[in-house]
């Protein structure tokens, strides 16, 4: 039979381990959580995110949205209606991202360039590659918007140029000549052979991905924070195309945001920057809400509203335009909010960035166009596990648009009814989410961030548990009186004698 003191010993032995370890690792789990999932995300040859990030595994799919003008006759007509358009698609592409040509520097950034591949998917489409599909012709509204500052008079010219090779402002080809084969103009051709005219067209075709498919210069080079240093920057580009700087002035111009791709744990904040090199600058993805998927939960944020502003609501994004908005003076370069005019960074072209179907946008844009349905599901949307910085989903929606501005001179160009029309060309999603393989692995390392706390305090609980009754079975014994005979008693004399009677 086990003692009293003994039970007691063990009691007090095991409670004080458990409640000692479980308070000393409650503290101390955090920083120890963090430390590994530090080592798993910061970006090294021997990270698991290096793999991840380097070859994106998780499908990933273009689909492309024409629009097709159908009033083009009555147009030409000179009858005074809107431009019509319905929309064509989707026209869906299986997309592949390789990051090639790496460097590693030593301020704990990595240099790379995107390889990107487009295969078209024909049973994932609404039409085929050589669906006719008309629109402007993008030369002639390029040529006739780098004259809009010149004279009436030699813009005659260059409108007796553009009259000998098109007869009107309209092109019609098919999906694929307008999104990766490219078309050939005759006015391409004069130019290469002509190199000292106004306008610059630096390719032998036009379309909107022509060149694209397989190029690794066409992104330009990236930059990008590894979080070796501070893993609070982890996936933000520092440098692109060797320069921190974009073509827009001040804040709008500086190079800043996460590709998408890699995030360090975000806590909840009220804005995200994402950086895309093909409107040359960053977007601003404001909070919106919270949002499950494959059973984590998140946090989605999705483009302002009003997106791409001009500072006539944000002041910092007053830098997209030339000079300043100003209400009583507004710059006809400097268009009302929801569209970003990227023609600096498209060659000159008037190439203006929206989002689908000009939603959220001034009704400026719209009330020019008919056959147009904005709803809330073309947003530019991005959700982000917060602990993990993991990406949860991802819908990266924008709309292309030409400026077709009435020019003195330029009569085949001066068609449209209003002197400023934003005409939309296309649309595209570029759609991830992740799989339900990687939502496991993050449910499980949310899982050891959220239990493992738990389990701790439960040990603790235990040990107290257990020193409750290792204290009592103490005291008692302490308190308890003893059974033997007392070591010394007092005679009748008041002198004390040994209990036994023996004389010492």
């Amino acid at each position: 039979m086990v003692s009293p003191a003994v039970k007691s010993g063990l009691f007090m032995g095991f409670g004080a381990s458990m409640v000692v370890i479980g308070a000393v690792m409650i503290v101390y789990w955090p920083p120890i959580f963090m430390n590994q999932l530090q080592s798993m995300m910061i970006l090294s040859e021997d990270s698991m995110s290096f793999k991840i990030w380097r070859e994106t595994p998780i499908p990933m799919y273009l689909e492309c949205f024409l629009f097709n003008i159908t009033n083009v006759d009555d147009i030409l007509a000179g009858k005074n209606v809107s431009l019509t358009v319905a929309e064509m698609g989707p026209y869906v592409f299986r997309e592949t991202h390789i990051k090639t040509n790496l460097s590693w520097n030593e301020n704990s950034t990595i240099t790379f360039f995107n390889e990107r591949w487009w295969h078209f998917q024909p049973d994932m489409s609404n039409g085929s590659l050589s669906d006719l599909v008309t629109s402007i012709n993008p030369i002639i509204a390029t040529v006739s918007y780098t004259q809009r500052r010149r004279s009436a008079f030699l813009n005659a010219f260059v409108d007796l140029f553009l009259r000998r090779y098109h007869n009107n402002m309209f092109l019609t080809a098919n999906v694929s000549s307008w999104l990766f084969d490219g078309i050939d103009d005759p006015i391409i051709d004069v130019a290469e052979n002509f190199p000292g005219l106004p306008f610059n067209i630096p390719f032998d075709k036009f379309g909107w991905f022509y060149t694209r498919n397989g190029s690794i210069e066409f992104d330009g080079a990236f930059h990008m924070n590894t979080g070796a240093a501070d893993f609070s920057q982890l996936g933000n580009i520092e440098l692109w195309r060797f320069s921190n700087r974009t073509l827009y002035r001040d804040e709008c111009g500086v190079v800043k945001g996460s590709t998408g791709e890699l995030w360090a744990p975000e806590l909840g904040q009220e804005e995200v920057f994402i950086f895309a090199s093909d409107i040359c600058s960053y977007m601003i993805l404001g909070k919106d809400k919270t949002v499950t998927v494959e059973g984590i939960e998140g946090v989605q944020y999705a483009a302002s509203n009003p997106p791409f502003d001009n500072g006539r609501h944000d002041p910092r994004t007053a830098c997209y335009c030339d000079t300043d908005w100003d209400p009583e003076k507004p710059d006809r370069d400097c268009l009302p909010p929801g569209a970003l005019n990227v023609s600096a960074c498209r060659f000159g072209a008037p190439a203006f960035v929206s989002l689908p179907h000009f939603l959220n946008a001034d009704p400026y844009y719209p009330s020019k166009i008919e056959g147009l349905n904005p709803t809330s599901e073309h947003n530019f949307r991005l959700s982000l596990e917060m602990f993990t910085g993991m990406p949860l989903a991802v819908a990266a929606q924008l709309q292309i648009n030409l400026l077709v501005r009435h020019v003195g001179g330029i009569a085949i160009a001066n068609r449209l009814p209003d002197e400023d029309t934003l005409v939309p060309m296309f649309w595209f999603r570029q759609e991830l989410q992740t799989t339900p393989e990687y939502a496991a692995q993050a449910r499980l390392a949310l899982r050891l961030r959220y239990w493992v706390p738990y389990g701790l305090i439960a040990l603790t609980v235990i040990g107290v548990a257990l020193l409750v009754p290792g204290v009592i079975i103490l005291f008692k014994r302490i308190l308890k009186s003893p059974e033997t005979t007392p070591i010394l008693s007092e005679s009748s004399e008041g002198s004390t004698e040994p209990a036994n009677g023996q004389v010492q």
